[in-house]
């Protein structure tokens, strides 16, 4: 007597799997592109892009690795760059952009400091200064 051949099939059903894996594509799909933006912005058009606080007629403010502030070069201390910024940006209304170079070894609750003189005087930007890095 012969055993009796059982007629289930050990074949694999492969179409839930499939279903599976459309439904996770889908999911990358549509969650990728916001993962690689982090969150959706737009930024502001740069209007002061071709300035450059070399230039001559650019206003600079300048911070020591002592905290001491200088005006163009010229040492001063807060009260009076306060006054000084307050003259220059009466004389010049249309120009409100100044540039803050500061020692990068302070720390940045100065540099805050001296952006909020300037915004008190009337700066609309400050930009700050950085050296290009090194190779």
């Amino acid at each position: 007597m012969t055993p009796a051949r059982s007629l289930v099939r050990a074949e694999p059903n492969v179409t839930p799997m499939i279903d599976v894996m459309l439904v996770l594509l889908i999911i990358f799909m549509v969650v990728g592109p916001a993962l690689v933006d982090g969150f959706p912005a737009t930024p502001p058009d740069a209007r002061f892009s071709n300035r450059h606080p070399d230039d001559a007629g650019e206003t600079v403010i300048g911070v020591d690795a002592h905290g001491q502030l200088y005006l163009d070069k010229i040492r001063t201390d807060s009260a009076t760059l306060h006054r000084q910024l307050v003259a220059r940006f009466r004389q010049r209304p249309d120009d409100r952009v100044v540039f803050l170079r500061a020692d990068r070894s302070l720390p940045y609750g100065v540099l805050q400091a001296t952006m909020a003189i300037a915004s008190s005087a009337g700066a609309e930007v400050v930009g700050l200064v950085a050296s290009e890095p090194a190779k």
